[in-house]
């Protein structure tokens, strides 16, 4: 009876534990994604090589610039990453060469 008591208790505390962490899951969550908006604006840019790519400044947080790019010889599109900076700042992404940027924007990071 002993054991039965004990094997309870630690089954009811972790049901206590798991029904804490769910309940405090949720708002903590809803905190980060509310203080994590953008603000975005892109300018398309051409570097001395032909490469196409874009400057993306945000604001809200810090942020990764992220372009999409569409070959022009066969029409892959794929995603490049620019470099992380602070809200306010610049980062700037590029395509390869004898490509062009479908979309340009910012994500949280």
């Amino acid at each position: 009876m002993h054991v039965r008591q004990r094997v309870a208790g630690t089954v009811a505390a972790l049901a206590l534990a798991a029904s804490g962490l769910l309940a405090v899951a949720p708002a903590a969550s809803a905190s980060v994604s509310a203080s994590s908006a953008l603000t975005c604006s892109s300018r398309l840019i051409t570097g001395s090589g032909g490469h196409r790519g874009a400057e993306i400044r945000c604001t809200g947080s810090s942020f990764t610039g992220v372009i999409d790019c569409r070959r022009t010889d066969n029409g892959y599109v794929y995603r490049h990453f620019g470099n992380r900076v602070a809200s306010g700042g610049t980062s700037t992404v590029w395509c390869d060469l004898n490509a062009t940027v479908v979309q340009a924007y910012g994500t949280p990071s």
